[in-house]
This record gives C-alpha cells, structure tokens and sequence, in this order.
C-alpha cells in the first residue's frame, strides 16, 4: 500500500460522454448519475458544457443543488466562443466550484483574459488546453508561462486524439512540473484511441509528485474512442493510496445507467480510433476514407499519411477529397 498522495478523480460522463449522445439524457438520468456519483466518493463532477440556451448557469446551479447531502465538487465547462460569459454571476452567487476553461491554442490571449476575468468573480479555474500534442516547443513554453503567472487551481495535459504513449506522457509531465508553482494542480485527461488511457492516467499517478486531478468517465463513455474508465481509476487508487471511492455504487451507476446507453451508442477502441491515433491524425479522416469512400485499412494508411501536418488534427473534407481522387480516381 502506497502513501495517500494527494489524488483527484473527476468524472465527465455528463459532458463527455454526454457528447456521444448530444447530451439527450433524461433529466432522471442526470440526477441519478450525479446523486450516485456524489455518493461513491468520486472527488469532482462534471455535469457538461455552460450553453446559451437550457444549458445556462441557472440550469447548472438548480441541477447541483438538488444532490443530497453534497460531499462533491461541482464543474461545469466553457467552450471558448461558445458561451457569453458575460451572463456569469459572482461565485457568491454561483453553486459551482470549478470552471474548466477549454480552447485551442489559437484562442490563447482571449483563454487567459477570460480565465482572469473568471478569477476575479471568485471561481476555481482549470485551464483544459484542446489537444496539448498539437503545440510545438514555444507555444508549450508560452502556455505554462502565462499558467505560472495566472496560478489556476488545475492546468491539463489533455490527450485529445488519444496519441500518447507511456514515455510520451511523461516528457508532457516532466515539462508542466518544470514550469509550474507547485501549488497548480496538473490534471490528465486522455483518450482511448490506443488502449492507453488508463495506463498513461496510472504513470502521472505514481510519477507526479506534486497534487493532481485524473479524468474518467463511467465505463469509458464518450465520442469515438471514449476515455479512461472512472471504475478502473478508482479501483487503482483504493488499491494503492487508501482511496475510499465506493466500487459497488459506481457499477451500480454503469449497470442501471450506462450499460443501456452502450447498447444503443458506440463508443471505444476499434480500429478506426486506433488508425486514427497511430497516423496523428483526426479521426473522422479515417471514418471518411472507412464508411463514406470504402478503402480498405491499407488504403486509408496511405491516403491519410499525405495529409498536409497543419492539417492533421482538424478534419478538412475538402482536403482528404483531394488525396483520394488523386491516389484511387
């Protein structure tokens, strides 16, 4: 048994899970995930994106307040350009504990005026910076200065096209713990395209020394390749660092909830996902190539590999057209 390292396991099954599923759970689904959540000990719960329409700060504050005898921190997501944050109250006035911030690097001044402005209203911020394999050197550099300087509560290495391996991971981790005050909390959030998302979460968990935040979702639920698995996180950490997460309420949560969900939504590894990570590219280039033009999986390693590297990670139809008619036209 391992000492009690200061470990947190936060779930997004409602927002990234949710995103499979354009997030039509009915609402007695919602409570009872967050109520079972709350109850298994899981750390923070995140209940989805904050959105103009239903999905605004009232919705989130009524949502959170009907969890019974709360023992969980609440979290809800912004979207950079999606939301007009100009409609956030005070924390005095908000039930929610942490803001994650999430953008792309080209969003980089205005992520960091809004998380200021955020800061000031009172709220916890986590900086959730879109696909960190995507920055070279300086703008890595640059994005853990201004962290550094603006002191979050959390910053992620986020994994988003499930890309990174054991070693890989840990040169992210290495150079986050180099940058950053140690009071910041480095955070893990990874994808399962390789079938490493829970063994890249356990290597930040036994070679991070300062505090971190583990994301997970129940049974691995979310788009495409899903995420690392709350159940098998939380197993870990009861295992070795005297972590008291109830296993029996989240399989309950998984059984009554989730596994109905299963059956009807696809999510996970297959090997599309897997193309898509060992190529870095997006994975809808593959799914394209796969479902809409038919190419064997031989095929699509050649086409995608003549993608242009800037175009790599955002899916570019008219772009992969163009290889295709060239190579099978």
């Amino acid at each position: 048994m391992k000492k009690n390292k200061n470990i947190k396991l936060l779930d997004c099954t409602l927002r990234d899970g949710g995103s499979l599923i354009n997030w039509n759970f009915t609402p007695s689904c919602v409570l009872n995930i967050l109520q079972l959540l709350n109850d298994s000990n899981i750390d923070i719960i995140e209940a989805g994106f904050l959105q103009d329409d239903s999905f605004n700060l009232e919705y989130y504050n009524n949502l959170f307040s009907k969890i019974h005898n709360k023992k969980a921190k609440t979290a809800i997501m912004i979207n950079l350009g999606h939301y007009d944050t100009n409609q956030i109250c005070n924390k005095t006035n908000a039930n929610i504990d942490l803001i994650r911030l999430m953008f792309k690097k080209t969003q980089l001044k205005d992520a960091f005026d809004l998380a200021q402005k955020l800061t000031n209203k009172g709220y916890s911020i986590s900086l959730n910076p879109v696909s960190v394999t995507s920055y070279d050197k300086n703008e890595l550099e640059q994005l853990l200065t201004l962290s550094d300087k603006l002191k979050p509560e959390v910053i992620y290495i986020i994994d988003t096209y499930g890309l990174l391996n054991k070693h890989q991971t840990l040169k992210y981790l290495k150079l986050f713990d180099s940058h950053l005050d140690k009071k910041i909390q480095i955070g893990f959030h990874a994808h399962n395209n390789k079938q490493l998302a829970f063994s890249n979460s356990v290597e930040i968990i036994e070679k991070s020394d300062r505090n971190i935040i583990i994301d997970g979702s129940l049974y691995g639920m979310g788009k495409r390749a899903g995420n690392a698995p709350t159940e098998l996180t939380a197993q870990y950490l009861n295992l070795q660092y005297k972590k008291n997460y109830n296993i029996n309420t989240i399989s309950k949560i998984i059984e009554s909830e989730i596994i109905p969900l299963k059956n009807k939504y696809e999510w996970g590894y297959n090997l599309i996902h897997y193309t898509a990570a060992i190529n870095n590219c997006h994975s809808d280039y593959v799914t394209y190539l796969y479902e809409d033009k038919s190419l064997s999986f031989e095929q699509i390693n050649k086409a995608v590999n003549l993608i242009h590297k800037d175009k790599k990670l955002t899916f570019d139809k008219s772009h992969i057209e163009k290889i295709y008619r060239s190579l099978y036209e």
